[in-house]
Order: structure tokens, then C-alpha cells, then sequence
């Protein structure tokens, strides 16, 4: 174990670019970019927590959702990848019981006192609250863990649908499995992440953006039993054929305001569950929802049983794509990908706030996408919780540029990126 600035020297002089180039490739563009972040996250820490700590530096990554758009929390299937952009965390762990992180671009230092357990007053919604439950969930497994002081760096987007929210709390979770040598798998350190969520933040998510920060590669998850999902990694090398890229474009919405809009989906579907006998739609047969139709509208509402049919069209669908992916069989796939796409319009109605109609930024987005790649090999579709955030696109090389450039000049410079995936997961870098 290096002191800050001790690694700080060795990363700037390149003696760790094997560690970087295993996480972001071996690009001299890429990896000058990666010595010049992990130094100035090392140079911020010092700054917050002072010189000469030993540290550990970790890093967790963001998702892009491929298959599932709210299918896990109804015990169903998703498909998700883990892509380049990351967070990255400086760590000392302190014997004083409390927990100190200071994350770029927030000008609170969130400070937890581990000695108070239970959810705070005020401290839901807020990155206090996920650290809290995080270390709690810790506490429940068995676990010894204490405090620590972290700086954080994140090029993950906040509030863009690439989970922002699950490579921080995976970055909180992974640094006290190291520095406190708990042991627990990366599924594991997923389920305490949401729990934390759930409890202690106020989001009802499912688990599959924490599972593919957590575990990396392109992972395809079946949620039949949540307490301990099936996980199958399909392994990110290959999976985009060659002369594909996949871009996201952030519409520059932000997820903040919208906590309500994504718990109304959850709601709903599950409202049409307990009128079928069920707690989720994934302990319902299809069958089922069609026969009860005129009495499920009565009671449950029009866009309530619409999201209820969408459950069902978009699990076969990711199972389809699943077996798409694994039979090499990329057309399809992306076929697959478009009527997702379409379902979250029409079924899921997740793509714009209906409470705010003139702004549209995914909706517009997704318009744009399909004037430039109908009829010429690419597909779009919409990711994440939506309402506001990101889109995603599959793009013929050809058409890269050209693409890049619509999307920016109605967006905004540095609004589309071209997107690497990833096959770790959250680990320890340094």
C-alpha cells in the first residue's frame, strides 16, 4: 500500500499503466487521459484529507442498458454493459467511525456517523443516505467494517441513464469489501447497493444496474427469485460486430426531479399484479392480464395495464435478444433493439414527463436517430428509467461521423459519445 503521493509519482512517471491499460486499453491518447485523472483525484485527496495517507484506488462502472427497461423489478430478465466511463476513488480507511467522500463537482463533504444506523431526517435522495445503508448493509451481512476517507472522480453522466447512481454506490461498496477484507462476491456487494437504494435513498430500483457495475462484461440476468438472481456474463470482446459502434447521446435532461415518475411504473405494474393474485407481474401468465382486460382497466387504469403488457412484451424481447447475442446473430438483434425502442413510446410511456410536454429531449433524440439511420443498418432506442437522460444508437461506421455531428449541433458539443464496453466489473485498481 503506496501513500498518495507515492502512487501519484508512479502513475505520472507510467510504472502503473499496465493496471490502466487493463481497464481502458492501451491507447497513448486513452491512457495519458486515465495518468492525468487518477493523479488529479490522488492530488484532491491530499487536498480534502491531507499528505502522506496510504491509499487504495478503486474504480466502478457505468451501464448501458441493452434489453429489460423495467423488467427486473418485476422479477423478470434484463440485459445490460458495463461501458468505459467509470468512477474512480482515492481511499484510507480511519478507525473513527465515520465515513468522509468528497465527489468532484458536489461542493458538500458528505460525513456519516456510522454510530446512527437508521435513515436520517433530510438525508434521503441525497448521497449521505446510500453510504449509510451501504455500510449498514455490510453490518447485516456480519460484516466488521469502519470508516474511511475517499475522494471521488466520476465521467459516468450524472442523472443520463448511464447509472451514475450505481457506480457510486458499487465505488462505496467495493472500497469497504477492500479495505476491510470482507469477502463478499460482487453479486453480493449489488444486493447491498440496493438495498440502500431502496431503504435509505428512496428509489425503488430493481438490481441490474448494480449487478453489471458490480460484475462487468455484458450480463444477461433472470430476477425469478431477486433474493439470488441467475446470472449469465456473456463476455464483452466481439460482442459489436466490426464497422459497429454504439453512441449515447445525454439530451441534457436531469433524472433528479423524477424519482416520482419512476416510482409510478413500479406502482402501476404491480397494481395489476395484486389484481391478478400476485405481489410482480413476473408471477403472472400473460394469458392471464389479456383475459382480465375490461376489469383490469377499470381498476387499474389505462397506462397502468398498458405498462403491464409492456412487462410482458419487453421480457420475451430480452430473452430473444439474449439468444441473438449468443448466436452471433446481430441483425436481429438490433432489431430487436428498435422495437424496444418503440415500446417504451407506446406501452412503457417512459420516454417524456407528461407533466411537462414541451420539454422532450429523448423523444427528439429518438426522432433525430431514426431520420439518420432508418433503412441503413443502425437501431435506437431509449435507456434507463427515461423521462429525461439518454438514448443509445447502434451505428454503422460509415455513418459515425455524420451521426455525431447531427446529434451535436441539436444537443450540444460533447453531448454523443462513442461508447466502449467493459469487462470488469467494480474492483480495486491500485
Amino acid at each position: 500500500m503506496a501513500t498518495s503521493t507515492q502512487l501519484r509519482q508512479q502513475i505520472l512517471a507510467g510504472e502503473q499503466d499496465a493496471a490502466l491499460a487493463a481497464l481502458y486499453g492501451t491507447d497513448p491518447a486513452v491512457l495519458a487521459r486515465q495518468r492525468q485523472r487518477y493523479a488529479a483525484a490522488l492530488e484532491q485527496f491530499e487536498l480534502y484529507f491531507g499528505p502522506g495517507r496510504q491509499v487504495h484506488l478503486y474504480s466502478a462502472p457505468g451501464r448501458a442498458e441493452l434489453g429489460g427497461n423495467h423488467t427486473d423489478h418485476q422479477h423478470g430478465y434484463g440485459l445490460a454493459a458495463a461501458v468505459m466511463l467509470d468512477l474512480v476513488a482515492v481511499a484510507s480507511p480511519s478507525d473513527d467511525g465515520f465515513i468522509r467522500v468528497k465527489s468532484r463537482g458536489f461542493n458538500k463533504l458528505d460525513v456519516i456517523d456510522l454510530s446512527e444506523a437508521e435513515p436520517q431526517d433530510g438525508e434521503s435522495t441525497h448521497s449521505a443516505s446510500l453510504i449509510r445503508g451501504i455500510a449498514e448493509g455490510f453490518r447485516a451481512k456480519g460484516k466488521a467494517v469502519s470508516g474511511f476517507d475517499a475522494y471521488t472522480a466520476s465521467d459516468v453522466l450524472r442523472g443520463s441513464g448511464l447509472s451514475s447512481s450505481a457506480a457510486f454506490e458499487m465505488g462505496m461498496a467495493v472500497i469497504l469489501n477492500g479495505e476491510y477484507h470482507c469477502g463478499l462476491s460482487a453479486p453480493e456487494l449489488a444486493k447491498i447497493c440496493q438495498y440502500a437504494e431502496n431503504t435509505y435513498f428512496g428509489k425503488p430500483s430493481g438490481l441490474l444496474d448494480q449487478l453489471t457495475s458490480a460484475v462487468g462484461g455484458v450480463i444477461f440476468a433472470d430476477f425469478a427469485d431477486p433474493a439470488s438472481p441467475k446470472i449469465e456474463k456473456i463476455h464483452a470482446a466481439g460482442l459489436l460486430p466490426a464497422g459497429m459502434t454504439l453512441c449515447v447521446t445525454d439530451t441534457r435532461g436531469s433524472h433528479s426531479e423524477l424519482t416520482g415518475e419512476f416510482a409510478a411504473i413500479r406502482k402501476e405494474m404491480e397494481a395489476v399484479a395484486a389484481q391478478l393474485g400476485a405481489k410482480v407481474l413476473g408471477q403472472v401468465q400473460a394469458a392471464d392480464l389479456w383475459a382480465a382486460l375490461p376489469r383490469l382497466r377499470q381498476t387499474c387504469g389505462d397506462r397502468a395495464v398498458l405498462r403491464a403488457i409492456h412487462y410482458f412484451e419487453e421480457n420475451a424481447r430480452t430473452l430473444a435478444e439474449r439468444d441473438a447475442l449468443r448466436a452471433g446473430n446481430f441483425p436481429a438483434f438490433l432489431r430487436l433493439i428498435e422495437a424496444s425502442g418503440h415500446a417504451s413510446f407506446t406501452l412503457c410511456q417512459n420516454v417524456y414527463c407528461a407533466a411537462d410536454v414541451r420539454h422532450q429531449g429523448l423523444s427528439s433524440a429518438l426522432a433525430l436517430s431514426q431520420h439518420l439511420l432508418a433503412g441503413r443498418g443502425g437501431a435506437w432506442r431509449m435507456q434507463g428509467g427515461g423521462f429525461a437522460g439518454t438514448i443509445q444508437a447502434f451505428v454503422p461506421q460509415a455513418l459515425v461521423q455524420s451521426y455525431h455531428d447531427a446529434i451535436e449541433a441539436v444537443f450540444g458539443f460533447g453531448s454523443c459519445y462513442r461508447l466502449r464496453l467493459r469487462e470488469q466489473g467494480a474492483i480495486r485498481v491500485l
